[in-house]
């Protein structure tokens, strides 16, 4: 008899499926003109994830497609690229965070992250969770934890999987289909789990594929002070799609959510994102039609429909180079039936406005701002201006991104690193303390551009200043705006010296050039009594009678 747990979540199952089938119509038509080898939606081939049969027959005109892509990498490069770091770990209290070995601390937990990202498959993941959120406005990144990389990412692609969101409109449900052979479920969940008819396919066809369904949503009743599966903060459940077995497949739990779920824009209470593709997909439809229609244009020019005599009907031959003999006698001839004279020059630049209006839809206009730029005389203002410029554009969707992927991603990849024992000790300083995170990806940096912009022009104003009045330097904190342009380009915290250490090198410096001084006053004076004593008098030297009338020295009797 089937448990109450599976019930349960098979209704889970059930009703949030439902919820999205208002979306899919939407989203196929944008798998079909767009991202024709993404989606995976109910009714399609059960073998169709693992298909290389041939797709996109709706799509003449492949600028759409590409567009996808320079978003994606444009994003991928933006945000998380993997050649560059994109976050710091900082703390509420900033005189806490200028002690050395706190910023020392913070620096390897950050080098430790970065390399554990890079050792797993996030960089390559991650591209393809771009490519759905610009196509879709809907995204889930997988995050698991492995036993040979320690992390594991697995991007979901649309319809593959259904959301509900809490009461604060943040995903924490997610309910996900998938196809594994039979062999891939024995292995993993092992063969005594399985319904019986899985276990006949395990027997006569071990690599047929079964449709597996993976359930995550908030544990509601647990026991806090006990760390096994069954209490942990989010539950896990796994079981067939076909509904014959009896029992769950697997029954597990995680400390933090494992799905990365990515919006573009939300309107309202709506749960799934909506995305450049949805704005841009009346724009390649027309595009298409509008190829098909030049297409046709140039055909009718190049092999135009003919007006041939009857003496031709069973010989004639029109391809090139063909003979076709001709009846001296015959006084008709071979002729376009119709005069076909369109203006394929119009029809490009019209075309041609349609491709650019669904590369800037795309935001390709940001990524590429200066590809297409053959001026030589563009200064370094212009560049910055304009960049600022067309990145309001992206302000609100760079912000969403960091709260809804980014932070829930670093913090589950802290906790697997930490619950590993691959990182290194929390310094005694940090009881209590909260880490936050800082992005200081290129994206991230271009928004708070303005910020460092505006200490550059004061301190340069004040510079200004204080060629009249040097007093005026007082009034500004100069080690404090090396420390706040540091945080806004990123700068690593091993290459700023904290304020103990600035004022004990400086407190160094002082000592030395004192040193220095009374060194030189000495040196000074040993020269100028060895002059003095050179110089010849009656009684004695010079030296003599400088000391006698100091009263250093008695007169001799």
């Amino acid at each position: 008899m089937e448990s109450t747990r599976l019930k349960k979540a098979r209704e889970t199952h059930s009703f949030l499926e439902s919820q999205r089938s208002s979306w899919e119509s939407h989203w196929r038509e944008i798998a079909e003109y767009i991202v024709p080898r993404k989606g995976r939606f109910i009714g399609s081939s059960p073998h169709e994830a693992d298909s290389g049969e041939r797709r996109g027959g709706r799509i003449i005109d492949a600028t759409a497609t590409r567009a996808v892509r320079v978003l994606a990498a444009g994003m991928q490069g933006g945000l998380t690229s993997p050649a560059r770091p994109w976050f710091r770990l900082r703390l509420e209290d900033r005189d806490l965070m200028e002690f050395g070995p706190v910023r020392m601390w913070l620096d390897d937990v950050e080098t430790r992250i970065y390399g554990a990202l890079a050792r797993s498959n996030f960089y390559q993941s991650i591209h393809g969770m771009y490519t759905e959120l610009g196509a879709f406005g809907s995204a889930d990144l997988y995050h698991e934890t492995d036993r040979e990389r320690v992390m594991n990412f697995s991007c979901l692609t649309c319809g593959e999987y259904a959301w509900a969101t809490n009461a604060w409109g943040r995903v924490d449900t997610v309910v996900r289909r998938c196809m594994m052979t039979a062999r891939q479920i024995a292995e993993k969940y092992g063969e005594h789990n399985l319904s019986r008819s899985t276990r006949r396919k395990l027997t006569k066809e071990p690599y047929g594929f079964v449709e597996v369904v993976h359930l995550v949503m908030p544990r509601r009743e647990r026991d806090a002070a006990k760390k096994d599966f069954r209490n942990m903060p989010w539950a896990s459940l796994v079981f067939e799609a076909n509904g014959e077995a009896d029992d769950l497949l697997h029954e597990g739990g995680y400390e933090e959510f494992p799905h990365l779920c990515a919006r573009w824009d939300v309107a309202g209470t709506d749960i799934y994102g909506r995305s450049p593709g949805m704005d841009a997909l009346p724009d390649v439809k027309m595009l298409q039609e509008m190829a098909k229609s030049q297409l046709l244009a140039v055909h009718k020019v190049v092999n135009p429909p003919m007006r041939v005599p009857t003496g031709y009907k069973q010989r004639l031959n029109l391809i090139p180079g063909a003979q076709n003999y001709v009846n001296p006698n015959q006084p008709e001839a071979l002729a376009p039936l119709y005069q076909i004279n369109p203006d394929i020059q119009a029809v490009s630049y019209k075309i041609d406005d349609v491709r650019k209006a669904i590369r800037e839809g795309f935001f390709n206009d940001l990524f590429l701002m200066f590809a297409g730029d053959s001026r030589s005389n563009v200064t370094a203002a212009e560049i910055m201006e304009r960049s600022q410029e067309k990145l309001l554009m992206l302000g609100p969707v760079i912000e969403r991104y960091q709260t809804e992927i980014l932070d829930p991603l670093i913090t589950r990849s802290f906790g697997i690193l930490h619950r590993n024992g691959l990182l290194p000790p929390v310094p005694p300083e940090l009881a209590g303390e909260e880490l936050n995170i800082e992005y200081v990806s290129v994206l991230a940096q271009a928004q708070k551009q303005s910020s460092g912009n505006a200490i550059r022009q004061l301190t340069l104003e004040v510079g200004r200043m204080a060629a009249v009045a040097p007093q005026v330097l007082d009034k500004i904190d100069f080690d404090q705006c090396v420390d706040e342009l540091a945080a806004i380009a990123g700068a690593p915290a091993r290459i700023i010296r904290s304020d103990d250490d600035v004022q004990r090198l400086r407190m160094e410096k002082a000592q030395a050039a004192q040193q220095q001084a009374q060194l030189e006053q000495a040196m000074r004076m040993t020269r100028s009594a060895k002059d003095l004593s050179a110089v010849e008098t009656g009684e004695g030297n010079a030296l003599e009678m400088v000391l006698r009338g100091s009263g250093l020295m008695k007169e001799k009797a």
